[in-house]
């Protein structure tokens, strides 16, 4: 209990303050190319108090258009990056990587504005099909997938193959209401116009990718006009203009939504419920330091005295640090040693890859040092694998009573180390959906401007050896949503969980 207090205080602490003061002024870095001359310029811009690439506010900042000489850069400087870094590239392969961005050189300089161009670069990024290497851009063209002209606040999820209205305005409800089907957009089929949207979705899985498209199906620049054909829950036809607009921070319109699936709902940072016999519900939305885990911290000596069974909610958890899944989990299990799985990376000797050059495969049977520089040369070097490893004292507070975990295709990163913790502790099981296939360290890099870019660097695997990345971690017991259900308000994969428990 001493070690759950001393993590909620420095959770409850944060940041230092005054430490942001101590950095020193930000300046963003221009780029062009004259002749075969680079030139770099440096331009003073308004601080935004954020860590990492995002701390260099181009938001706030009025930019000039990428140039075809910039937009060249960045498509090269991504490549680049991606074939020295990207952890997977053996599978995708390194010619192939080549390939198309040969094809895009042309393409990319040829972009009619700056928007063209990202969506281009996302193209290219999809193609390694992994969630955790991606583009993003914060530039001054604001986009919209959710806000709408008129009052309108619309999302999006996908149900049993359908598009489905899961949360609207309340004021539009009644013409739109939750639960009704997207049929077209811009008198295009939702299938045809979801096909395009998952082109450029950086996902690992077919699942993922789906999903993210039909939460991105309307995303487009501010004022852009949508004709959207809706069929509603009694059968009939609604046609609707939607025009993107900028979120408005101070009013958000009150909506309606399917039970239990409004955006609050579904990512909820914790909630703790009571079922009959003393069952304990925890919502864990991720799996981040700070006040998720005060929020466990606090409800834990109740569910400590109390609880019998348990259901620890997963789904829709997709952030947060590996070693805080372990700490989570340490508090259901007596075992000291927790392992979250087995990683290696890419490495590199430039010394010896020029030793490699001439080296053939047949040269490198029975001789370590030319293996190596052929597979240095020919960028096949990983380290050993590395076993990630969680000891916790014996002296720790735990719980241990049968318990189930519910997961969906938004249970990802370090929700997924949890279940490969979990897997090896036989008082639980895993009920849902296969998850999203994502895990690995991430490597940022600024691109332009306004464009930066994320490098999956860590080939990561469950503790067995098996691979799960790219094709997610299946639960012990498949449910699926209905939209009847979701209409009805069941929760069918939490009604599957308590009628496990039922008879554990």
């Amino acid at each position: 209990m001493k070690r759950i207090c001393m993590l909620a205080l420095l959770a409850a602490l944060g940041p230092v303050s005054g430490a942001v003061a101590q950095e020193p002024s930000m300046h963003t870095l221009g780029i062009e190319i004259k002749g075969d001359t680079m030139i770099y310029r440096n331009i003073d811009v308004p601080r935004r108090h954020l860590r990492g690439p995002h701390a260099r506010a181009w938001a706030d900042y009025s930019h000039a258009p990428w140039t075809s000489e910039q937009k060249l850069f960045a498509l090269s400087k991504f490549w680049m990056e991606t074939r020295r870094n990207f952890a997977y590239m053996d599978r995708f392969g390194a010619e192939r990587w080549d390939s198309l961005y040969m094809s895009l050189i042309g393409p990319a300089q040829q972009t009619r504005d700056d928007a063209a161009f990202y969506r281009l670069l996302q193209r290219f990024c999809a193609q390694l099909r992994n969630e955790q290497t991606f583009v993003r851009q914060s530039r001054d063209f604001p986009q919209s997938a959710v806000f709408f002209d008129d009052g309108w606040v619309l999302r999006l999820m996908d149900v049993g193959g359908r598009v489905t209205v899961s949360e609207v305005s309340r004021e539009k409800a009644d013409l739109v209401p939750p639960g009704s089907e997207v049929l077209e957009v811009d008198g295009q089929q939702v299938e045809a116009r979801l096909e395009e949207v998952m082109s450029r979705v950086a996902a690992s899985t077919d699942r993922v990718r789906r999903r993210i498209a039909v939460d991105e199906l309307l995303l487009d620049l501010v004022g852009t006009p949508h004709e959207v054909r809706f069929r509603r829950p009694d059968g009939s036809d609604a046609t609707v203009r939607l025009v993107n607009r900028r979120p408005d921070s101070l009013r958000m319109p009150e909506c309606a939504s399917l039970p239990g699936r409004s955006w609050e709902e579904l990512r909820e940072d914790f909630r703790l419920t009571w079922y009959p016999d003393d069952v304990a519900y925890l919502k864990i939305g991720s799996f981040r330091p700070g006040r998720v885990f005060k929020a466990f911290h606090d409800a834990f000596p109740e569910v400590h005295a109390r609880a019998k069974k348990l259901i620890i909610d997963l789904r829709f958890n997709e952030r947060g640090s590996s070693f805080m899944a372990a700490e989570f989990l340490s508090h259901l299990t007596r075992d000291t040693m927790l392992c979250g799985g087995v990683w290696r990376t890419r490495v590199y000797d430039a010394s010896l890859s020029s030793w490699g050059a001439a080296a053939t495969p047949r040269d490198t049977v029975g001789n370590a040092r030319v293996r190596d520089a052929y597979r240095y040369y020919n960028d096949e070097a990983f380290s050993e694998f590395e076993r990630s490893e969680y000891r916790f004292p014996r002296t720790r507070e735990v719980l241990v009573v049968p318990t189930v975990i519910l997961v969906n295709d938004a249970t990802s990163s370090a929700a997924e180390v949890f279940l490969a913790i979990a897997a090896s502790q036989p008082h639980m099981k895993v009920v849902g959906t296969t998850t999203s296939g994502c895990a690995g360290a991430v490597a940022f890099y600024e691109l332009l401007p306004g464009l930066d870019c994320g490098i999956c660097t860590r080939e990561v695997r469950l503790p067995d050896g098996k691979e799960f990345v790219g094709r997610g971690i299946a639960p012990d017991v498949v449910v699926e949503d209905t939209l009847e259900d979701l209409m009805a308000g069941r929760d069918a994969v939490l009604d599957k969980a308590l009628e496990i428990l039922r008879y554990e």
